[in-house]
């Protein structure tokens, strides 16, 4: 659907409209942090579920195309008043990772690396606190699972301010070079700049990246910046920023076949020199130990055992089949390495398609089925390039992964990855079935 300005009383109600949902989202988001600061996570579900009911209708506002001179200003506005009265849900209720990152800059201002001790080590002992070691989580055996890029924003965080509120600003930053390059790509594609409501008002990254200041927002945030780099033509400025990118969350390599023009050797050459860069220093200090806690955490999440998937926790939990974990895992390769090919061969030599974007990053999500909804926002700046409802419905009914499962509830589990999971199998399956038609037709 396209965007265009008219002077009509039909963009005058649209405006007027918006205003009435920001104002409504703004009391929502109040009450939002008011059921995080009484610990009430069934409160904080719902308060997301009904922020992403809202977002939705402004959306339609938006893409129905009868906005207003002054709409793109109220979106911005929106994003940041949204933003604003999200920071100051406390920490340590939904999630301690903040509590980490303060821990791992803290560290490595004193001069070690985080890779080498768990924060329960008596090396740093006279680093401890009240307030933060307490609460980090699994501090007697893990060390830290984040890259070297990551590592360096944690310490610019402690720069600001030895607590979460130091994170919170950096991510603060970092939705801002989000929203400004989002605005970027949208030019360069020549869509309205308006779509950047879907990214900007999303629940997701107010709630996860600001409200808990998840670092998967400079992940968003470089990518973004890879993506403008793309469409301006500049393979080896991209490759540096997906290389940062990566070494924040690893994720933004799945979209890399979809950007990079073929047989340019730029992108993949910078990319691989500057995450070589990145990570000397810390390997010749920590050696192997720089892959830090993953493999264990994986392991923790269930992964190699196979019911960390949730395909495979559905089978087995409705009795259907037991497939071991890693036939799931080649499964899931061999699907995403099919998406790759298509993205890299089936297109012309120096475009990109923002449809592939949203569909290689939806197949990965939904096939390493996240535990945590935060691992679900990097798919939302996608689709304010390309619309798809099923990634769009994933992305604001993962919330539900919050509700707390009562002692022995087996089947809320199942229907918890159904909730998100099944809607978008069906419209997936729904899409291919229609595609099919017409192929006959």
């Amino acid at each position: 659907m396209g965007v265009g300005y008219t002077d009509s009383s039909a963009a005058t109600r649209v405006s007027w409209l918006l205003v009435a949902a920001l104002l409504a989202l703004t009391c929502l988001t109040g009450v939002g942090v008011h059921q995080i600061a009484s610990g009430s996570i069934p409160g904080y579900v719902v308060v997301t579920l009904l922020h992403g009911a809202l977002y939705l209708g402004a959306v339609v506002l938006v893409l129905r195309g009868k906005v207003g001179p002054w709409d793109f200003a109220l979106i911005l506005l929106g994003a940041v008043v949204l933003r604003l009265v999200a920071v100051w849900a406390p920490h340590e209720v939904i999630t301690t990772d903040a509590l980490r990152y303060v821990w791992d800059g803290r560290i490595q201002w004193d001069g070690w690396s985080p890779y080498l001790y768990a924060p329960a080590a008596p090396e740093l002992e006279h680093l401890r606190d009240s307030e933060i070691y307490p609460n980090i989580n699994q501090k007697e055996r893990a060390t830290t699972v984040y890259p070297p890029f990551a590592q360096f924003l944690f310490l610019v965080g402690y720069l600001i301010s030895d607590s979460v509120a130091g994170q919170k600003v950096v991510m603060l930053a970092m939705e801002a070079i989000s929203i400004a390059a989002l605005v970027g790509c949208l030019s360069a594609w020549g869509l309205p700049r308006e779509r950047v409501i879907l990214y900007a008002w999303h629940p997701l990254p107010i709630w996860e990246f600001v409200s808990q200041a998840h670092l998967d927002a400079a992940a968003v945030a470089f990518l973004l910046l890879g993506l403008w780099a793309v469409l301006r033509q500049r393979q080896g400025l991209a490759g540096g920023l997906f290389a940062l990118a990566a070494l924040v969350k690893y994720f933004p390599v799945v979209v890399l076949p979809a950007l990079w023009r073929r047989w340019d050797w730029r992108m993949p050459v910078v990319f691989v020199v500057l995450v070589a860069l990145l990570y000397w220093p810390h390997v010749s200090v920590a050696g192997t130990n720089v892959i830090g806690f993953l493999a264990q955490h994986l392991d923790n999440e269930g992964y190699r055992a196979g019911w960390g998937f949730h395909v495979v926790w559905m089978l087995r939990d409705f009795q259907l089949a037991d497939p071991p974990g890693r036939l799931y895992v080649a499964a899931a390769l061999v699907i995403l390495a099919g998406l790759a090919a298509i993205a890299f061969f089936m297109r012309g030599r120096d475009t990109c398609q923002p449809a592939m974007l949203v569909a290689l990053a939806a197949a990965f999500v939904w096939l390493t089925s996240p535990h945590y909804p935060w691992y679900f926002g990097w798919i939302v700046p996608l689709l304010c390039l390309y619309v798809s409802p099923s990634a769009l419905l994933m992305t604001l009914t993962c919330f539900v992964l919050y509700w707390p499962r009562p002692p022995g509830g087996a089947t809320w589990t199942e229907l918890y990855a159904i909730v998100y999971y099944a809607p978008l199998a069906l419209m997936a399956a729904l899409w291919l079935w229609t595609r099919m038609r017409r192929s006959r037709a």
